[in-house]
């Protein structure tokens, strides 16, 4: 099948209202009943509605008659060019995959083996979208075990930025760990993640480190190796800030700002497949760098700066290889049925330009095609945690 995913979005004080009036989008644009032939709706909604958020289920349930829901909740979500941020505001979208072809999954309904087939014989679980508690301890951990559940070995998801306990969606409200969605190899997912960085330099070899303090790369001292990439020369009397003992420099302590480490394997660098986090310090007499996180399995590294126009230039990176793939290995975006964006809640407002920037570039990259999605409290992609990332799955 060929058809667009139905959607709707809609914002309103009475969470009734909102969702009559998403259910009337629906049947308007598809001119039959909101729920006709679909299996499973995904639906996110702003925590403004979030001690609302089981009548909400019970009430789309009993005008579509969709059975499987799967979502989540957070201060913000977005649909098509538009975002909603601390307001009461809900987006839905239903699909009509096959039974067989998914299962929900949660506290109360574990999802399929890696191992389990379809009645064809595909892979029953081969992919998930995944929603996460943000107060589960050991999320990476979490995340990682369930990426070894899956045949294809990857997934695509968020954490919830909700302020209350109840924050996930999975044909119920719940709470702690993980819950979503496990697809077969019969439903075709293609997925990227932008980080909202560019690099400043060329990729590093980690070749000594302790814990978060990185000591030397490619053989040298690693904060000589970053003033080198920012094109300031490696003296540790330049900037003042550098220097033990010495006043802060405004103007170093800015060109240090909105530094970031971006750290992976080798040939993850060729995709933008890799972790970033802050640079948080700096050691002048040992000429080192302390990182936001432990090295662990990276043993690249590459130095990342983050603003507006970094921030845009990655995201239309991301959209345009997701577009390349789904032109030579699906035919053509023509084939897209829907798709769903799991963006960082700091990503909103200025740093794309304004309100509801990051959604509009997007939809310019991609087309306007059916899209909801959750701004979220970490973001997660293939097997790793994410933070500050826009995660986009497409389905074809």
């Amino acid at each position: 099948m060929n058809t667009r995913f139905p959607w709707a979005h809609a914002t309103h004080p009475d969470w009734r209202m909102s969702a009559s009036l998403c259910l009337a989008q629906i049947e308007q644009a598809s001119r039959v009943g909101a729920g006709a032939g679909a299996t499973l709706g995904f639906l996110y909604l702003t925590d403004y509605y979030a001690a609302d958020a089981a009548d909400i289920l019970a009430f789309l349930r009993e005008r579509t008659g969709i059975t499987h829901w799967a979502g989540a909740i957070g201060v913000g979500i977005s649909a098509g060019m538009a975002e909603y941020i601390d307001e009461p505001a809900m987006a839905l979208m239903l699909a009509d995959f096959a039974p067989d072809d998914f299962q929900v999954f949660s506290g109360a309904a574990r999802p399929p083996e890696r191992l389990a087939r379809t009645p064809e014989g595909g892979h029953a679980a081969w992919t998930a979208l995944v929603h996460a508690d943000a107060a589960a301890p050991d999320l990476s951990d979490l995340i990682e075990d369930m990426c070894g559940k899956l045949a294809g070995a990857t997934l695509f998801g968020g954490v919830s930025s909700s302020r209350h306990a109840q924050a996930m969606i999975a044909d119920g409200i719940w709470s702690g760990g993980l819950s979503g969605v496990v697809f077969s190899e019969n439903v075709a997912v293609a997925s990227r993640v932008s980080q909202s960085c560019q690099p400043i330099g060329p990729v590093h070899r980690i070749t000594e480190s302790t814990g978060r303090r990185l000591q030397r790369l490619d053989g040298e001292p690693a904060l000589d190796v970053l003033l080198h990439d920012m094109g300031v020369p490696a003296d540790p009397r330049r900037p003042r800030a550098l220097a033990s003992g010495s006043p802060p420099d405004p103007a170093a302590v800015q060109m240090l700002q909105g530094t970031f480490i971006g750290m992976g394997t080798g040939d993850a660098f060729m995709h933008g497949d890799y972790q970033v986090r802050p640079l948080i310090g700096v050691d002048p007499h040992e000429r080192a760098l302390a990182i936001g996180i432990e090295p662990e399995t990276a043993d690249h590294l590459v130095f990342c700066r983050r603003d507006r126009a970094a921030a845009q230039a990655d995201l239309i990176r991301a959209c345009t290889a997701l577009r390349e793939q789904i032109e030579t290995e699906h035919g053509g975006m023509d084939r897209v049925r829907g798709a769903l964006y799991i963006s960082c809640l700091g990503r909103t407002g200025t740093l794309f330009g304004g309100p509801s920037a990051e959604m509009q570039l997007v939809q310019q990259q991609l087309g306007d095609l059916p899209l909801i999605g959750l701004y979220a409290n970490g973001e997660m992609f293939k097997d790793r945690l994410y933070w500050y990332a826009g995660v986009l799955a497409v389905f074809l």
